[in-house]
């Protein structure tokens, strides 16, 4: 039975503070689960960087910085995931505690009590439209960025213990010992031959190796050192400093990185706009244009989610969490790799993406408003009780299955 409004078409008394009730239930959840899975998501980079950079003596303060810039490209990925499991997780409990039941005698369909987690959903939408189209794009290229200077740009402040390392054909260092924690070095020599003849051996008990990404620059500066100039004409001069403010610092200069927008993934959604009728940019117009649309299907999606998410988390009542989870992010999967590869057809020519990727839309729209509809009408007869049930039962067996196969397993080892 569906609950109906009141009288006149008048919201039920008390719904604007089951609203509030409801919104305080969504904040733990949604902050929860985007504190828990976007670290999750950075973790898997942080120790590809690792691997990356560690080796090649760079110093930690480094990998916090390109992590930093991929914070906006991992959140994209994380805000669906938490938007979902927390509704999810607020109508299932609501459910099982019987809240839900209470609440529809009152008065209070379920299409009602679900607008503010339509409304959350619209501001994720919105939120989403800024972070897909300008964030995203000015994070990914200054990560691009900071790695070529870290990793693609020559000479990358490679110092490895114990070997010289020429710089150039006029500048050769030597490192004695190198900090791996902080990144400071011990024991430094460099030998310097400038362009009339003069020879600099400048050495130093610490240093430290500074990358300005604002004037791609490589800045080593010394402390506690020592520095002898030999003329061309034999003549020597010795300079002592202490400090870093009283070093001699070698800096060199980068090669400058690219402009931004050789890629179109590093173009805003103004710049995709403008450019689709242009022809002197480097980016062919069939990717502009997948790129553009594939942000737009991307974020109107996330208004979506509550629509499927509310008729999850009632079916939960009836079967395992973890089974309705685990449909729950198999159809988001399946939905966001359709899109992906509509996008990836479309880059190669294959087809116009953006007929498809609307089209997939369309019906993950429809799906997500056939299925909240049903439950709205019969909060008794969810949508997917009968395919949870069936996945149910096959988890069932498959587990029994294993548990029966397990002791016999251990008794050949035996």
């Amino acid at each position: 039975m569906s609950a109906r409004a009141g009288a006149g078409g008048r919201p039920p008394a008390g719904s604007g503070l089951v609203s509030r009730y409801m919104l305080r239930l969504l904040v733990r959840p949604l902050a929860g689960t985007l504190l828990l899975v976007l670290p999750a998501l950075l973790l898997e980079r942080l120790l590809r960087l690792f691997d990356l950079l560690a080796g090649s003596g760079s110093p930690a303060s480094s990998i916090a910085q390109l992590l930093l810039y991929l914070i906006p490209h991992y959140l994209g990925l994380a805000v669906p995931a938490a938007l979902f499991l927390a509704v999810y997780s607020v109508i299932s409990r609501l459910s099982q505690d019987h809240e839900l039941d209470a609440l529809q005698a009152s008065g209070l369909s379920l299409a009602r009590m679900a607008r503010p987690f339509l409304g959350v959903g619209l501001l994720c939408a919105l939120l989403g439209g800024a972070l897909y189209g300008y964030v995203q794009p000015m994070s990914r290229y200054a990560y691009r960025a900071a790695l070529h200077a870290l990793t693609e740009a020559g000479w990358n402040a490679t110092l490895v213990p114990g070997e010289f390392a020429q710089v150039g054909r006029r500048l050769t260092v030597f490192v004695e010992r190198r900090d791996p924690g902080t990144g400071l070095l011990h024991g430094i020599l460099l030998h310097q031959r400038q362009d009339d003849g003069t020879e600099v051996l400048t050495t130093a008990a610490t240093g430290e190796m500074v990358l300005d990404a604002g004037r791609s620059e490589l800045l080593l500066q010394l402390e506690d050192g020592r520095q002898v100039t030999l003329d061309a004409g034999g003549g020597a001069s010795t300079l002592n400093f202490a400090s870093s403010g009283q070093s001699r610092p070698f800096v060199r200069r980068l090669p400058i990185f690219r402009l931004r927008g050789a890629d179109e993934r590093e173009m805003t959604l103004d710049e995709l706009w403008t450019g689709l009728g242009r022809s002197d940019l480097p980016v062919p117009a069939r990717r502009m244009r997948g790129e553009l649309h594939g942000r737009l299907v991307r974020s109107a999606s996330l208004l979506l989610l509550p629509l499927l998410a509310v008729p999850m988390g009632l079916a939960a009542k009836r079967s395992r969490r973890s089974v309705a989870i685990l449909l729950g992010a198999v159809i988001l999967v399946v939905y966001q790799q359709a899109v992906q590869l509509v996008e990836s057809l479309g880059d190669l020519g294959r087809i116009d993406p953006r007929p498809g990727m609307w089209l997939l839309f369309a019906l993950f729209a429809a799906f997500s408003l056939l299925v909240f509809r049903h439950s709205n009408r019969h909060p008794a007869e969810g949508a997917f009780d009968g395919v949870l049930e069936r996945l149910d039962r096959a988890a069932g067996w498959a587990g029994a299955r294993l548990a029966r196969l397990l002791p016999r397993r251990a008794g050949v080892a035996r």
